[in-house]
């Protein structure tokens, strides 16, 4: 009865009505519950307050029982009243059976209000099973809670009322599906009927009586309806030539696709490969051939277990020379029987680098504070426990803990200028400068250190050279990140030259020193962050192993590329190239 149209659309209706109704009575009830729970809420707190009133100058200076006593009989008609002092004991009641003079009440509410916040909470009385309200408010003195008034009351009246509502509700709603059903049922009868007549053609249809025709009486859906039935024999032809039209899509889409697709039958024989996985399997044309074995092999899965009708789509990584590639499958499907089976091929060879380089980058910062954080650890602790008293050692622990402290801070600063420069927020002052102006004053800024090494310092730049458009102080922070690099690895006495060359479009600046070198395998790598050649040396010198990394970020920014050559033991080469000042600059800079 229920695969009717017509007792379908009646079921719809009544659940409609029904779920209105529903809706507008929990609405209804949960307002009403509301109102009188806020109504009951303000009530307390006004005779709360109004008793406050009268009872705050028996509190102080000390509580007086009998004079409080007077004042509550008076307002303890409808609900229960008790008088607390600033420690929650019970003062005076008027219900000594439930609020015994000199006991502590710890209620959540009672502890809120010594803290000197008024506080409600309601809750089922265990003994008489009515719902309360429990009110606490407190009395204060200035800032001191020198008492507290504890109203309890009966929620009884509310819950009755809202009963008695559900009930009115209930049988209006019994009421409004009854009419719904008859509307409904005489509605419904007036659009099921055409329908049962073109059911009874297309069944005519089907038995092979092609003769007869589908009369359209209307034309609204009904209409439509038997127009299409006619139309549909002389669409047939249409239709199977559009599915071979989009099966010659479909694979050329598979052809050109950049994932690899492998389909199989049943059996594990291959429907159709694509020229990509055939590439990133290294495999050769391979359809109609048994794809079992390869299976077994890249995936550790058996056809049995893909046959498998609880086996649904996974999720593989696959390892070939290389690449690595994500292999995604899913079966094929049709009434719950396994036709064949799909896999996808992706190329994440470069994802998964990332991803190390990631996990990578986050073990480093972690180390990286970490070590700072064990030593300021240690040494306070050593303090605490009574280095402090020797004023020389105490002085010393507290150089290291402050060195330590400013290590930390450095590498903060560095990364939160690498995450500026990679969300892009870094604000940029471009200015057209001159590069021997900022050259020269980086290396004044380090002479000093240069000559505690006693090592040679060689300058080859020109007076002026073409400028550039550049923001000075990262400029600045690049040059001096890289000489202060060559002055730290290179030995005393050891030697320092910097050289600046121009060309029409380009400055390069090269820093050349006689260090100890970086070894050729390490020179991929040496721009990640906190990548260091020799760990151990590079922290005792101070470095975050940042600084190459915020160097080349800047470099780039400004459209300009930065380059290191190195030999261990015959020193290293870096040079710095930055685009010089181009007509779009110049107007820019003019604006």
């Amino acid at each position: 009865m229920f695969k009717s149209i017509q007792w379908k659309l009646v079921v719809i209706f009544i659940m409609l009505i029904l779920l209105a109704m529903e809706m507008v009575s929990v609405f209804l009830v949960q307002s009403l519950e509301k109102y009188h729970i806020d109504t009951l809420s303000n009530t307390l707190d006004g005779k709360a307050q109004l008793i406050s009133g009268y009872i705050k100058r028996h509190l102080s200076p000390f509580p007086r029982p009998e004079e409080i006593n007077d004042v509550i009989r008076g307002f303890g008609h409808e609900m229960g009243i008790a008088i607390l002092d600033g420690t929650a004991s019970v003062i005076t009641s008027t219900d000594d059976t439930r609020f015994q003079r000199g006991v502590k009440l710890l209620t959540p509410e009672i502890t809120q209000a010594t803290f000197g916040t008024p506080s409600m909470d309601t809750r089922i009385d265990s003994k008489v099973k009515i719902p309360y309200m429990y009110y606490a408010y407190p009395v204060k003195e200035g800032d001191s809670v020198i008492g507290i008034i504890y109203l309890m009351s009966s929620m009884k009246s509310i819950y009755d009322t809202i009963s008695s509502t559900k009930r009115i509700l209930l049988t209006a709603t019994l009421l409004s599906l009854m009419i719904t059903g008859v509307v409904g049922f005489a509605l419904s009868k007036t659009i099921t009927g055409p329908i049962q007549e073109v059911t009874k053609k297309a069944a005519n249809l089907a038995r092979g009586d092609f003769d007869q025709k589908i009369e359209v009486k209307s034309d609204d859906e009904i209409g439509k309806l038997t127009n299409m039935f006619n139309f549909l024999t002389t669409r047939l032809k249409e239709t199977m030539e559009e599915i071979s039209d989009e099966k010659e899509k479909l694979e050329a889409i598979l052809i050109n696709m950049a994932d690899g697709v492998i389909a199989l039958n049943d059996e594990g024989t291959v429907i159709h490969i694509n020229p990509v996985a055939r590439q990133m399997l290294s495999l050769e044309d391979i359809t109609g051939k048994n794809f079992v074995p390869e299976l077994e092999k890249l995936l550790n899965i058996d056809i049995n277990r893909l046959s498998n009708k609880d086996f649904d789509s996974s999720e593989t990584l696959v390892k070939t020379k290389t690449a690595i590639l994500k292999c995604i499958y899913a079966p094929l499907k049709r009434k719950n029987r396994i036709l064949g089976h799909i896999l996808v091929f992706q190329d994440i060879t470069k994802q998964h680098r990332l991803e190390v380089m990631r996990k990578e980058f986050v073990a480093n910062v972690s180390h990286e504070l970490r070590t700072p954080l064990t030593t300021i650890k240690s040494y306070a602790e050593t303090l605490l426990d009574g280095a402090m008293e020797e004023k020389e050692l105490s002085l010393q622990f507290m150089s290291v803990i402050n060195d330590e402290a400013d290590r930390m801070t450095r590498l903060v600063n560095n990364l939160l200028e690498l995450s500026r420069l990679d969300n892009r927020e870094t604000r940029w002052d471009l200015k057209p400068l001159d590069p021997v102006t900022i050259l020269k004053e980086v290396i004044t800024k380090m002479r000093v250190n240069i000559q505690r090494k006693e090592q040679i310092l060689e300058v080859n730049i020109p007076q002026k050279s073409p400028e550039i458009f550049v923001d000075k102080d990262k400029i600045e922070q690049v040059f001096q990140n890289i000489l202060s690099n060559a002055n730290k690895y290179t030995p005393k006495g050891g030697k320092i030259s910097v050289d600046l060359s121009y060309t029409d479009k380009m400055v390069s600046i090269t820093f050349k020193d006689t260090g100890i070198g970086i070894p050729k395998e390490d020179l991929p790598r040496i721009f990640e962050r906190f990548y260091r050649v020799d760990k151990t040396r590079s922290r005792e010198m101070g470095g975050t192993g940042l600084g190459l990394s915020i160097a080349q970020e800047i470099v780039q920014a400004h459209d300009g590329e930065i380059h290191i050559d190195s030999e261990p033991g015959h020193g290293t080469c870096v040079t710095v190239s930055l685009p010089t000042m181009s007509q779009e600059h110049f107007e820019a800079s003019e604006m």
